[in-house]
């Protein structure tokens, strides 16, 4: 098999896993030009207007919005770059949305006094979140186009995920400023909770409406396959996040429940006010609500990826199945008459050979050759030899048996080997190979006219005196030779 085929196959082999990403890889696509450049200079402009508008949380006050329902009191924070870098992540990659997101929670905290060196850390919060969004639909066939009642689910699920383990940031900020829980309290619950309405309630839309239209565009440009080797990595790390969210809200939730009940003076009758038991109360709740989510978010996770493995392996293995087959036929078969060819021919003559001698039966080879093909390629032309090679073929496969065998000897020559017949049951198969071949008729165009050809054919069965296939071969070969001799378009029996 040449080099180009062989690629070919490997490229048939290669089994899209999950969603396709862009590599982050700036001066390679500026260099490569045409749709990879546009692509960048569109992110580059993008980022320059999503960056600033994080400042729009901090003028307009829109961290931890108070609403009253009923009892309850529930906090929001609106957080405007994440509406552009949710769809970024699902549709370029986790680099185009990690980057703008953190530029802008850094400029956030920068300008609001929190120490440098909390800053750098504070401003990993969002790309974390971004991270799970990346994680999930790096390993999963889930449409980003949220088409579909189980991606809309898979959505939903994973937006709380991603909106928890980003609110972390929210501990970061308490610690820095430190203030007390009773202010932390709603910065944490409006940092998640806002997140994810904001994201299923105009994220979502958008990536319906206009996810179909982005995928198109980017088509172009994104990586045509990811490896087995990739993916998996992608999944281990996914799972380590969702127990990393567990276990760091876990923990925040003992800590904040012992601190509220340390600064409690129990020896002087001091009373826990109703804040300090509310939060009391939250603290040791919220994490068995996250817990609850992440189980519910990891178990879908779990289903999906090993129902996409089982589809994967299958689809391989049909791929391979395919591939199998078709490499069966580049070995064995002749690629012009569709026959096999001699190597196979010998294989298969070897093993009739021994089932004859083992079962005390017998087996007859028909010799054919085509009458004058070299006149037939020096007058007509080889196409028209080609054509005439092809029809004897088709010939010799219609006038035998369902068990028997078939093969192109070489040239314009072939070979039959017919399992369980004597000379006289063979001579009729070749006498039916004869009388077909002789009703071909043949355009050529060359000379404006139409050609018949006819075949000699020598026949011979196994005796015992054979110790080989191949001698029998010889006795055909030479039955052959005197069919040419004798006038051809005949049958000699060797």
């Amino acid at each position: 098999m040449d080099k180009n085929k062989l690629h070919d196959k490997q490229k048939e082999l290669e089994i899209p896993l999950g969603n396709s990403f862009i590599n982050f890889y700036p001066i390679s696509l500026w260099k490569k030009g045409g749709d990879f450049k546009r692509l960048l200079i569109t992110w580059l402009i993008l980022s320059i207007i999503v960056v600033p508008t994080g400042m729009m949380t901090r003028v307009f006050e829109w961290t931890g919005i108070s609403l009253e329902l009923g009892s309850q009191s529930v906090y929001l924070t609106v957080y405007l770059p994440m509406l552009f870098c949710v769809p970024f992540v699902m549709w370029l990659g986790f680099w185009w949305a990690a980057i703008p997101a953190y530029l802008s929670t850094f400029l956030v905290a920068l300008i609001g006094g929190m120490p440098l060196e909390w800053i750098f850390v504070f401003a990993l919060a969002n790309p974390i979140g971004l991270a799970i969004f990346y994680m999930f639909y790096r390993v999963t066939p889930m449409r980003t186009d949220l088409r579909g009642v189980e991606s809309l689910v898979g959505f939903l699920m994973i937006a709380l995920v991603a909106a928890l383990a980003g609110s972390i940031g929210a501990f970061i900020w308490a610690l820095t400023n430190k203030v007390g829980l009773n202010v932390a309290h709603p910065v944490w619950l409006g940092w998640w909770l806002g997140g994810w309405l904001q994201t299923i309630i105009i994220v979502a839309p958008v990536l319906y409406f206009l996810g179909p239209k982005a995928e198109a565009k980017l088509l172009s440009v994104k990586d045509s396959a990811i490896h087995l080797k990739n993916a998996k990595g992608a999944m281990v790390a996914m799972i380590a996040s969702f127990l990393a969210v567990v276990v760091c809200f876990v923990g925040a939730g003992r800590y904040i429940s012992l601190s509220q009940m340390s600064s409690i003076d129990w020896a002087n009758g001091e009373l826990m006010s109703f804040a300090q038991a509310q939060n009391t109360v939250d603290s040791l709740s919220y994490p068995l609500f996250i817990l609850l989510a992440v189980m519910v978010a990891l178990s879908y996770l779990a289903y999906r990826a090993v129902m996409f493995w089982y589809e994967t392996i299958r689809g391989i293995n049909l791929k391979l199945s395919k591939s199998n087959e078709q490499l069966v036929r580049l070995v064995n078969l002749d690629p012009l008459s569709g026959l096999y060819n001699r190597r196979k021919i010998f294989e298969q003559l070897e093993y009739e050979f021994k089932r004859a001698i083992r079962e005390n039966d017998s087996f007859s080879i028909i010799m054919v050759d085509a009458d004058k093909f070299k006149s037939v390629n020096d007058i007509h032309g080889h196409q028209v030899g080609d054509q005439v090679i092809q029809g004897i073929a088709n010939c010799i496969k219609n006038c035998m048996r369902e068990y028997d065998t078939a093969g192109r000897y070489g040239g314009e020559e072939f070979i039959g080997i017919l399992p369980g017949t004597n000379n006289e049951q063979a001579e009729v198969i070749a006498q039916r190979v004869r009388q077909e071949v002789a009703q071909l008729i043949f355009d050529s165009s060359a000379q404006g006219a139409t050609l018949q050809v006819t075949v000699s054919i020598g026949v011979a069965t196994l005796n015992t005196a054979d110790k080989n296939g191949e001698q029998v071969i010889d006795r055909a070969d030479r039955a052959l030779l005197k069919a040419k001799e004798s006038g051809r378009n005949r049958v000699i029996i060797g």
